[in-house]
């Protein structure tokens, strides 16, 4: 079950009755009218960006980053749903319908002037809700009341610890439908959500830079102002980064459900001018030289060429050498190595992974020859110096008993497994990654938000921008109905990448559009895991499982198994003939790791059931890899060739 965040939103007119838009109408025209008579101009020429806030006119912040109140709960199957009004494009008048209703159109212009206050386009205001707005468009409607459209912020000391709390640092809140985060994602441009406040929501104009500069630069010092109170009525006011909500439709409902999270510190295009550094140099600030296209640099082979007539003939060409780079990969926690081997399928450079389970580490080492693998904890491992375990992409996923939403009762390990969790900042800090996944059992945010939120604030406080969400295995090619919680973070002037596309599905129904569907591939079945499997492959002693013989209803094995835990998933995940259960191969097999995966010592099905599935490693990691190799100006999945860095040096060599 999850708690929704408290507070709520103002509401927009297009969301209130006719009768009480109307009587919101009159009372806005009254307020109108006479305000009028006590200026002695319409139109007042203000250069001002900012205005005071009289004392005692301060009203308590209402949480924006929600809208539900305390005891507000969902089931696990739609864990956060939402009633909301999104709106993601700027357009020069809004017809607002509401259910059959007279249409209003509202005129959009250029400023409008109250108070001595001039309000226009690229300025900002404090909100009587305690919330900002960047004022992209003012418009009036045809009772002549104003309101304001833009972009709203909230400060990030009133987002429930989700972002470090920092005086006169607000966060920019963006609620986007699927359809428009999706729509974005394929034309690369970004979504943002205008909302619309009316003017007599208005407290007064504010100054703030919207900038890509890491905290705590640019800030003005604290001994300008008196206290902190001062500071923040009268203060210089910056938004670094945004909160992006994605939300999706329920079928069948109208309530909407929250598919994905990510906290993202601007970009250089994003930031106001004057207030801007270089992807480049952020990166430089935060982990030094970097080499574009992967820090791993095979040794140089020179191009060959088969001749088709004579197969055997290998003919060496002449010319520049080819030079094969890497992304390189390290794995925290990495257990028998199910996520390394899904990196070494996504095309990365394994270098290390660390684990205390003597066992695991004793069947990574037999897998991964590249990697260094450390039989430790995770402070041992750091002990190491940064030059040897400083990488391109990290993963950990910290031990998730405690976690998991099977488990209700605490245990005298729950501590030390919530250390784990808060190590995520000391490996950061060591490691310095440009890209870092952590995966978690669902458990993580469905019944312990409070570590989900720390977690995002140890990443936020290093200035990691992250995403994070729920995934279903089997929509990659995994047969099992598994959830996951994934964090993709990204450091500073690193691009954050998206989760990757569903492979699978299941089969279109009448009522399911062909086009949505025909992409994909079905969902993978028991059988399609298990039976190719050799008869003398190892770990699959047919006859060791068959000596204990079960009488169990058999099942269909074109149906998904159920989810594989440390114990096999428990007395019921058995095989569908019904007379015996899985072998070990069998249990890695639905786990999708390859035939050639072996496995070392005892508690060979602990290890199988700890492991994160490397078919969905797979598709992670391919996503990250295209991300950095766009980011790098590198050909996308080819490597580096001659000693270039991005393409554009190899086209001035031709």
């Amino acid at each position: 079950m999850v708690q929704i965040l408290r507070g709520h939103e103002p509401p927009h007119l297009s969301s209130l009755t006719p009768r009480s838009r109307q009587r919101r109408r009159q009372e806005l025209q009254e307020a109108h009218r006479h305000s009028h008579l006590d200026q002695p101009s319409p139109i007042i020429l203000d250069e001002s960006d900012s205005s005071d806030t009289l004392a005692g006119d301060e009203e308590e912040g209402v949480d924006f980053t929600s809208r539900y109140n305390a005891g507000d709960f969902l089931d696990d199957e739609h864990w956060a749903q939402l009633l909301s009004n999104l709106t993601a494009n700027i357009t020069p008048c809004i017809t607002i319908t509401d259910d059959g209703a007279s249409q209003e159109i509202k005129e959009v212009i250029p400023e409008f002037v109250s108070e001595g206050k001039t309000y226009k386009p690229g300025k900002s205001a404090e909100l009587r809700d305690g919330t900002f707005l960047r004022i992209r468009e003012v418009v009036r409607g045809e009772g002549e009341e104003i309101s304001l459209r833009g972009w709203r912020m909230q400060r990030q000391d009133e987002m429930n610890g989700l972002m470090p709390e920092r005086t006169n640092e607000l966060c920019w809140i963006i609620n986007l439908s699927e359809q428009d985060a999706l729509a974005a994602a394929a034309t690369g441009v970004d979504a943002t959500q205008i909302d619309e406040v009316e003017l007599h929501q208005v407290k007064g104009l504010r100054i703030i830079r919207f900038t890509n500069a890491p905290y705590p630069m640019l800030a003005p010092p604290k001994g300008d102002f008196a206290n902190d109170h001062e500071r923040r009525r009268e203060g210089i006011l910056f938004c670094r980064s945004k909160y992006v909500r994605v939300w999706a439709t329920v079928a069948g409902h109208h309530k909407r459900r929250m598919e994905e999270q990510s906290i993202q510190f601007l970009a250089p295009h994003e930031a106001d001018a004057g207030y801007r550094i270089g992807a480049h140099t952020l990166r430089f600030r935060w982990r030094g030289k970097t080499l574009l296209g992967g820090s791993y640099v095979g040794e140089e082979v020179s191009p060959t060429v088969i001749d088709l007539s004579h197969p055997s003939t290998t003919v060496v060409l002449g010319g520049t050498p080819m030079r094969v780079q890497r992304y390189t990969f390290g794995d925290g926690f990495c257990g028998a190595g199910g996520v390394s081997r899904g990196a070494l399928q996504a095309g990365l450079r394994l270098n290390w992974g660390f684990d205390h389970s003597v066992a695991a580490m004793n069947s990574y080492r037999l897998n991964f020859e590249t990697a260094i693998g450390y039989t430790s904890d995770v402070a041992d491992f750091l002990a190491n110096n940064t030059d040897e375990i400083i990488i391109d992409i990290l993963h950990f996923s910290p031990p998730c008993q405690t976690f998991s939403p099977a488990k209700t009762v605490p245990s005298a390990t729950d501590d030390a497994n919530e250390a784990c969790i808060f190590c995520a900042r000391e490996l950061l800090k060591r490691t310095k990654p440009r890209i870092v996944s952590m995966e978690e059992t669902a458990g993580l945010q469905q019944r312990h938000e409070e570590f989900l939120f720390a977690t995002i604030h140890a990443f936020t406080e290093l200035g990691y921008s992250c995403r994070w969400k729920l995934l279903k295995c089997q929509d990659y090619g995994v047969p099992q109905p598994r959830q996951r919680l994934i964090i993709l973070g990204s450091g500073p002037g690193e691009p954050l990448p998206p989760f990757p596309k569903p492979t699978h599905g299941a089969p279109p129904s009448s009522s399911t559009s062909p086009s949505k569907t025909n992409t994909l591939l079905p969902f993978r079945t028991i059988h399609d895991a298990i039976s190719n499997i050799p008869l003398y492959t190892a770990d699959h002693n047919i006859d060791h499982v068959s000596r204990r013989q079960l009488s169990k209803p058999a099942y269909n094995p074109y149906s998904q198994a159920r989810t594989i835990t440390c114990n096999g998933g428990g007395k019921n995940n058995y095989h569908p003939s019904g007379t015996r259960s899985f072998t070990y191969r069998e249990f890695a097999c639905l786990q999708t790791f390859p035939l050639e995966h072996r496995f070392f010592g005892k508690n060979v099905k602990r290890q199988i059931g700890n492991a994160v599935p490397p078919m969905l490693g797979k598709a992670i990691f391919e996503e990250v890899r295209r991300a950095l190799e766009r980011a790098d100006g590198v050909a996308v999945g080819v490597g580096v060739s001659g000693g270039c860095k991005n393409v554009k040096e190899v086209v001035e060599l031709l």
